[in-house]
């Protein structure tokens, strides 16, 4: 039994793992409303104190998930083809995460096999977030029931059987599917947390997963917040009632178990992240943005002991607090740049470097991109021209001439 069990509380403890706090409270709230071994308690509202920080969204957008979708790739054991027609796939996403290309297409495009492609699908569907990759709604949300631990095929039943379950009609769909009434409503509950666009758009995490104190000798250290923390437990009472005898009140104290590991693993998980975030990242917490230093996933993976994929998931769309302010933790990653000296400069650092120049340019003669660049090389970065542009268009700078005509008054041209 053990055996067996294993992968399915790994893909349990991954899946919570991966969802923000907002998401991870209504997952909860839905197990718990169908299974009465469980009782959920909401986090206390969040104080009204945070505020996201300037240099969260504005410096880190713009290609990250893409960015994460090859890291992944890369990281994963896959036949060389397939890992190319894999990172082919990735670049043929559309901007809500469905494939805007076919099998047959991307076959001819790469000249490889039409089942070396699909084999590539399925490594790119896997690396999440889940749904990622679908080709239409219904496998879109049959991928994301498959993250949620319900097996492929009955996913795909499940999927196919939506009106039943928008009318929420138990018994036909306990016939149907072969499940009985309360494995269909924990089926349902996990149905309400589905997305149609696993990369729709997501606001800002409102509140932080972890907040990071400082002592008055300048000590840092890293807790789980409160507000992004809902309590699960065991409902006493109902247990109480129960009878023992019945197996079904063993098999929802075992599922109610089983969560309630998984989402303390999830909290270990966030605090070991957090913990060498604020030990290999000091000098930001200490000194400001500007010392923000170069920092690999797959290196602090490693050191962690996790696989860079979930490390990937327990970053997304997660959010540190410190001082009041909200920092994404995806922000602690910033990519290498070489620097003259010999030491590595973040990438952050040098978008910070690039807004300040075209804060200061004089509007009637923007710098070009090449003049960035020449400024940086000055500096001792090496930076091509190219990067820079991907810099300032992640930021959403507009480039020199729309900068120019954006300034210069209609009469003066």
């Amino acid at each position: 039994m053990p055996a067996a069990t294993a992968p399915s509380a790994l893909r349990r403890s991954s899946h919570l793992l991966r969802l923000p706090a907002a998401a991870l409270q209504r997952e909860l709230a839905g197990a718990a409303a169908a299974n009465p071994a469980l009782q959920y308690r909401p986090p206390p509202a969040a104080p009204a104190t945070y505020r996201p920080a300037p240099e969260g969204r504005t410096l880190t957008d713009g290609g990250a998930v893409a960015a994460d979708l090859r890291r992944a790739l890369n990281t994963r054991p896959l036949a060389a083809a397939v890992r190319r027609a894999a990172l082919h796939l990735a670049g043929a996403l559309r901007p809500d995460g469905y494939l805007a290309t076919t099998l047959e297409a991307a076959a001819h495009q790469t000249g490889l096999p039409v089942d070396t492609v699909a084999a590539g699908l399925r490594a790119l569907q896997g690396c999440g977030p889940a749904g990622i990759g679908a080709r239409d709604l219904a496998e879109c949300l049959a991928l994301q029931l498959a993250d949620r631990d319900v097996a492929p095929p009955l996913a795909a039943q499940v999927v196919a059987r939506l009106e039943l379950f928008a009318r929420e009609d138990w018994p036909a769909l306990a016939r149907e599917l072969g499940q009985s009434t309360d494995e269909i409503r924990a089926l349902a509950a996990k149905l309400r947390g589905l997305t149609p666009q696993p990369l729709a758009a997501a606001p800002a995490p409102a509140v932080p997963d972890l907040t990071v104190s400082r002592a008055p000798d300048g000590t840092l250290s890293v807790h789980l917040s409160p507000e992004a923390a809902p309590e699960l437990t065991l409902d006493s009472d109902w247990l109480a009632k129960a009878d023992p005898a019945d197996p079904r009140t063993a098999e929802a104290r075992g599922r109610a178990e089983a969560l309630i590991r998984a989402l303390r693993n999830r909290g270990t998980a966030l605090l070991r992240i957090g913990s060498r975030l604020v030990q290999d990242q000091r000098d930001f917490f200490l000194h400001g943005p500007d010392h923000l230093t170069p920092l690999s996933r797959r290196r602090l993976a490693g050191e962690l002991g996790l696989h860079p994929s979930t490390l990937g998931r327990a970053v997304a769309g997660k959010a540190l607090a410190i001082d009041g302010l909200l920092y994404p933790l995806s922000l602690f990653f910033p990519s290498a740049l070489h620097g003259s000296d010999g030491r590595d400069v973040s990438s952050f650092a040098v978008k910070r470097a690039i807004r300040r120049m075209i804060g200061r340019e004089r509007p009637e003669r923007p710098l070009s991109d090449a003049a960035i660049c020449d400024r940086l090389h000055a500096d001792g970065v090496d930076i091509t021209r190219r990067c820079v542009a991907k810099y300032r268009s992640c930021m959403g700078i507009p480039p020199s001439f729309k900068r120019r005509r954006r300034e210069v008054s209609p009469d003066a041209r």
